[in-house]
């Protein structure tokens, strides 16, 4: 297959989280075979039972559907179903990905569990879920960007590492419970990232979405509502009322962010978180 051109023409990127019809990181991952780069997509195995119905509508099959979309587009794509949890399996996919494509410049760490968001306020949290969030939101990062950041490192060519933590990673929310936690601690690694990989030419940032129209937003949504007995979409309505543009963001706009970050024209860009929420935060 010839070249693909773009911004991103001949790099290869690597994309935790992506195996969601309706998620971010599967517009990532399309957005970053849009522009030219060679694509791995991973994603946490699911039970086909465990589906949403329009997943199984579809016939859908988590991170393998998304390297479909890219390679039927024209692009090169590489699906992995990993559990960012297991250290052995996230080495395997990269040993899996470098083989194929030879290095792996770009690394966008979206894999994240919603902690039960909404469900309850932190004392009242149930601790295996605390130790589960802790262990995918934070942890699940360290190993993918430890095994990835070695191979940039290495190679010696530099490369560019984007977080994806949230506007619950920039001011706290209650019933939140351990996602606000780590997220607020992946602004934390990214700063420390990009410090410690400046000098091997390894740019290190963070895109905090706010309310975003997809399946885990819906989730939060919904576990609010039953806890304090609202009709289903009061609380969408409160958290639109809050941001100054009047709506959800959508996936493809987080992505344009992503982007834009893994690009040439962030260059000089490192140790930068950056909000894409439609103005509900301006620092």
């Amino acid at each position: 297959m010839s070249e693909r051109s773009g911004p991103l023409a001949g790099q290869v990127a690597l994309v935790t989280g992506a195996g969601r019809m309706r998620g971010i990181g599967r517009a990532i991952a399309l957005r970053l075979a849009q522009d030219g780069a060679a694509v791995v997509v991973s994603g946490r195995p699911r039970e086909p039972s465990s589906l949403p119905a329009h997943e199984r509508e579809q016939g859908w099959l988590g991170a393998a559907s998304v390297a479909q979309e890219i390679e039927a587009a024209g692009g090169r794509a590489l699906a992995y179903d990993v559990d960012v949890t297991d250290g052995a399996d996230v080495d395997a996919m990269v040993k899996a990905a470098l083989a194929a494509f030879g290095r792996i410049p770009i690394l966008i760490n979206n894999a994240a569990l919603p902690s039960e968001a909404g469900a309850a306020p932190i004392l009242d949290m149930d601790e295996a879920e605390w130790v589960r969030t802790v262990e995918v939101n934070l942890n699940g990062l360290y190993r993918v960007t430890r095994s990835v950041g070695r191979a940039m490192r290495d190679g010696g060519e530099g490369g560019s590492i984007i977080n994806i933590s949230s506007m619950a990673g920039r001011v706290g929310l209650p019933d939140y419970g351990a996602y606000c936690a780590t997220k607020f601690a992946m602004i934390g690694m990214t700063q420390q990232l990009a410090l410690e990989l400046a000098g091997a030419k390894i740019r290190v940032n963070c895109v905090c979405p706010g309310s975003t129209d997809t399946d885990m937003m819906d989730g939060t949504f919904g576990r609010t509502a039953a806890r304090f007995g609202l009709d289903a979409e009061a609380p969408r309505r409160g958290a639109i009322s809050r941001i100054p543009m009047g709506r959800q963001g959508q996936v493809h706009e987080q992505a344009a962010a992503v982007a834009f970050l893994a690009s040439p024209d962030a260059s000089y860009i490192t140790g930068q978180t950056l909000n894409v929420d439609g103005g509900l935060r301006m620092d």
